[in-house]
């Protein structure tokens, strides 16, 4: 059975994880805008393209805020987080009311958009809790054949 520090190990993320999500996320991104193309009409293809725009603009924010709490004083921490905030969510429903205004948004394409750093996200931690709970708790004893060490039994699972 896991105690409390094992459980911690496996869920700490490592310094690179938020610029891998975002390279992943932009990648998704561009590769979601490329079948919208194809299976979409052209304001289909402009809702998802604001979507994932604004997706990772809010997760590059999001970021830079941590990055610059961590960086200071516990006291300024909390004034700093009500103003970038306020700005962050000022800006981003801007350009939400000027998408919507503006252009006959396809409002599945957008929440489509919107949710791409959230769904790479979960899929990133999804995959790290499971490559720790196999590396964990898959135990296999290993049996030489022809000179290759294969690993035959599973033990735990």
């Amino acid at each position: 059975m896991r105690t409390g520090d094992n459980m911690k190990d496996s869920l700490l993320l490592d310094d690179g994880f938020p610029d891998r999500v975002l390279k992943s996320s932009f990648y998704l991104s561009l590769i979601i805008i490329a079948c919208s193309i194809s299976y979409l009409s052209f304001m289909g293809t402009v809702s998802v393209a604001t979507g994932c725009c604004i997706s990772l603009i809010l997760y590059k924010m999001l970021w830079w805020t941590i990055q610059y709490a961590v960086r200071h004083k516990r006291s300024e921490i909390k004034g700093f987080f009500l103003k970038v905030s306020l700005i962050k969510y000022g800006i981003v429903g801007a350009m939400l009311l000027s998408t919507c205004l503006f252009l006959e948004v396809n409002v599945t394409a957008l929440a489509l958009g919107l949710s791409i750093v959230l769904i790479v996200l979960v899929m990133k931690i999804g995959s790290k809790l499971l490559v720790n709970y196999m590396n964990k708790f898959v135990k296999v004893s290993s049996q030489n054949i022809d000179g290759i060490s294969i690993d035959t039994s599973k033990k735990g699972v």
